[in-house]
């Protein structure tokens, strides 16, 4: 017979059992809950890490392209940088260009303008009476002479100037301080040798009363004046310690009556040689001679102050 207290026992202790069974299995079940979602999770967490591997590779990629762009630019700015340079240099070249073609354009217009007012003034004086012109010949020697002897700041008086060749021998050597003395007053300005000379004298060389030169240059003068008048002129120039320095250059054997409407082109002297000015001029040195183109000999002739030793 079955003691129903004990059924009662027996049933709670069934009871009990089958609870302390349940709850080792809902952890279980809990448990492999927990991995699968852990499991999904990691599986998330994988492809997560993939997609981030993959979006950080392109990412890379893109910073590479990118650094290549740059790169580019970088030397696309310095191919500009450098353009920018060259051209600035051309550009300054172009301007300094144009303005030396402004300056050339400049001289130019002024050398027409000197052009045509010299061809006025050559029309002027082929119209209206000229002034006494002397030959090359003798030229370079007399040149030669003052560059070796005178000074570039030393006085210089031109006597019988004519149409002014010595002056502008002179200053084309840069010569400072010419003057010129003629007792011809005709187309002084319009020859522009009011440019030429500091000062210009009309006065008679025989009659001026000069100051100290030291130099000065008797260019095809003496034959127009009396062998005398000649001799005393220069005898007192040098006795009279008005010079330290005098050039003569002379034809021998030219006869010439005045031309230009010019009184004074007349030689007085047409039969000088060199036997006549050694005689006559003792006291001048013979440097050159030379031979004219339609014959005859120019003489060149120079005196110096002696000086201290």
């Amino acid at each position: 017979m079955i003691n129903h207290e004990d059924y009662q026992d027996k049933g709670k202790t069934g009871d009990l059992m089958i609870k302390f069974l349940k709850e080792p299995i809902k952890k279980q079940m809990r448990k492999t809950g927990m991995v699968r979602e852990l499991e999904m999770d990691k599986q998330r967490l994988t492809e997560e890490k993939r997609r981030l591997t993959e979006e950080k590779q392109k990412l890379t990629e893109e910073k590479q392209k990118l650094t290549e762009i740059k790169q580019k630019l970088t030397e696309i700015k310095q191919k500009l940088t450098e353009e920018k340079q060259r051209l600035t240099e051309e550009k300054q070249k172009l301007t300094e260009e144009n303005e030396y073609m402004k300056n050339q354009i400049e001289s130019l217009k002024d050398e027409k303008e000197t052009l045509s007012i010299e061809l006025d003034r050559s029309a002027y004086s082929l119209s209206k009476d000229l002034r006494g012109n002397s030959a090359d010949e003798g030229k370079a020697a007399t040149i030669k002479y003052i560059l070796e002897n005178v000074g570039k700041g030393d006085k210089i008086l031109d006597v019988g100037f004519g149409s002014g060749v010595y002056g502008k021998l002179l200053r084309a050597f840069y010569y400072q301080n010419i003057d010129g003395v003629d007792v011809y007053d005709k187309n002084i300005k319009e020859l522009g040798l009011d440019k030429i000379y500091d000062t210009i004298y009309i006065e008679n060389i025989l009659d001026f009363d000069l100051d100290y030169y030291d130099l000065i240059i008797f260019g095809d003068v003496l034959e127009h004046i009396e062998l005398k008048l000649a001799k005393n002129l220069l005898s007192k120039l040098i006795s009279e310690n008005k010079c330290g320095k005098i050039i003569v250059s002379i034809p021998y054997k030219y006869e010439q009556d005045e031309i230009y409407g010019n009184p004074y082109e007349k030689h007085l002297q047409p039969e000088v040689t060199s036997e006549y000015m050694e005689k006559h001029y003792p006291y001048l040195k013979l440097i050159d001679e030379s031979t004219l183109p339609l014959g005859g000999i120019i003489g060149v002739y120079v005196w110096e102050k002696e000086t201290s030793p």
